[in-house]
């Protein structure tokens, strides 16, 4: 259920953006990553799309902002956008997404 509403929020930002490349289902590929911190117990999500190359990073984490840009060279994609999905649980605000 959560990747099926990933999948529909990065669609229509691409969309909106004007970073879709094929109409959905003609050849489009989505790369989703789930990643891990652990001291937070949190997820951060990076969707990309694999044809152009374009991500977009989704509730980043202030401590692991090296390696998720790592992951982003590593992956060669270029981040489009960053920034917090809906707030499932009260939460601070989380500045990581400026620093992407």
């Amino acid at each position: 259920m959560l990747l099926g509403r990933l999948r529909a929020v990065a669609a229509s930002v691409a969309t909106a953006r004007g970073l879709a490349t094929a109409p959905r289902g003609e050849g489009r590929q989505l790369l989703l990553r789930q990643l891990f911190e652990a001291s937070s117990c949190t997820y951060t999500y990076l969707l990309a799309d694999a044809a152009t190359g374009d991500a977009v990073i989704i509730d980043p984490v202030l401590e692991t902002v090296p390696r998720d840009l790592q992951l982003l060279r590593e992956l060669g994609l270029t981040r489009r956008y960053a920034g917090e999905g809906p707030p499932t649980a009260p939460r601070p605000l989380n500045p990581a997404h400026l620093l992407l």
